[in-house]
């Protein structure tokens, strides 16, 4: 009896939302989408809070604020694709196993998220992007995108700050019981990522994110370092090469030289001559493997000059790659000598 009154409410809930808020034709079609389909079995819409709306009971995220949080153009599109943003659920050990050697994931036990038709799925975000109950929260951020991480992206987001334990910084790599975050800059608003940075709690008292003491200039940091890791193509080739040529920038100009030409302010006693990285008949020769290979493990690793540092523990995977397509920038060249090995 008590479950049948609470699914009544929660129904009225979502049926006085269709009036209560200034909405759209467009968001009125939405929430009825959302009461056909019972999004409310899953989902906290109406913004009640108690041990049984707020808990670990949930089966989906919080959408009561869905438009404090979520880009409308992200939640359009994958509601007409929807994919796992939490490789473990909303609650892990309702999907966890053990294993051999760690516990791993049941991934039989998800159950298919709802798809939606192109039309309904633009009037759900439509309808979820007029829920905005935690604007004072959002209002009190000012995201700044200059302020970014750089190469100490990584280590403050890993080493630093422990958030990898929780979340995957790319498919396959990084913890598993939050949301993976390659896809945070396209799902998420930055001020939201910074507010729950800041005060997880304020959006769900019963969270497991932990608070942590940060600076406002490490917030910032932070939350620009997640935007860099979006695998949305578009944005990202930008983003990649305004990174890479900031890398090259602090980490190969003071060797290779402003114009990539050897020439640095280091050259002139070294033994061995920084390489010209706008030869092109040199690195024409050269693989996309083997210039990786050279900035992360150094010289030596291709039986070069040992003066040429390896920066491995400096420079992520995907930062190095993006150098690489930088140097291959400066030689206005490719490898031309068969298969390109990356």
């Amino acid at each position: 009896m008590n479950s049948v009154l609470r699914t009544l409410s929660t129904v009225a809930a979502v049926a006085t939302l269709l009036w209560s808020v200034n909405a759209s034709a467009g968001a009125y079609d939405g929430f009825k989408v959302m009461q056909e389909k019972n999004c409310a079995s899953c989902h906290n819409i109406s913004g009640e809070i108690g041990l049984k709306t707020a808990g670990l009971w949930r089966k989906g995220p919080d959408l009561y604020y869905a438009g404090n949080k979520y880009n409308q153009h992200w939640l359009a599109t994958w509601l007409q694709h929807p994919t796992q943003v939490r490789p473990s659920g909303t609650f892990y050990l309702d999907h966890a196993q053990t294993g051999k050697k760690w516990d791993t994931i049941r991934h039989g036990s998800f159950k298919p998220h709802v798809i939606l038709s192109v039309m309904d799925a633009q009037n759900v975000a439509i309808a979820l992007s007029e829920l905005r109950t935690k604007n004072q929260l959002i209002k009190a951020e000012h995201f700044d995108p200059t302020i970014t991480a750089g190469a100490m992206g990584d280590m403050m987001f890993n080493k630093v700050n422990g958030c990898m334990a929780c979340h995957s910084i790319e498919p396959g790599y990084g913890g598993v019981s939050g949301p993976e975050l390659y896809t945070a800059a396209e799902r998420l608003k930055p001020e939201y990522m910074l507010s729950i940075i800041r005060d997880p709690q304020a959006w769900n008292h019963r969270t497991w994110m932990p608070t942590r003491e940060l600076s406002e200039e490490d917030m910032q940091k932070i939350v620009n370092y997640i935007i860099s890791l979006d695998s949305n193509k578009t944005s990202m080739n930008s983003f990649a090469a305004q990174s890479a040529a900031k890398n090259y920038r602090i980490y190969c100009m003071q060797c290779h030289g402003i114009s990539g030409k050897g020439s640095g302010i280091n050259s002139r006693d070294m033994g061995v001559q920084p390489r010209n990285h706008s030869d092109t008949k040199y690195l024409s020769a050269r693989t996309d493997g083997e210039l990786f290979k050279a900035i992360k493990e150094g010289g030596l690793s291709v039986n070069k000059s040992a003066l040429m540092p390896p920066w491995a523990k400096t420079l992520s995977d995907v930062e190095i790659k993006d150098l690489v397509k930088h140097i291959r920038k400066l030689c206005k060249c490719k490898f031309e000598g068969g298969q390109n090995h990356p």
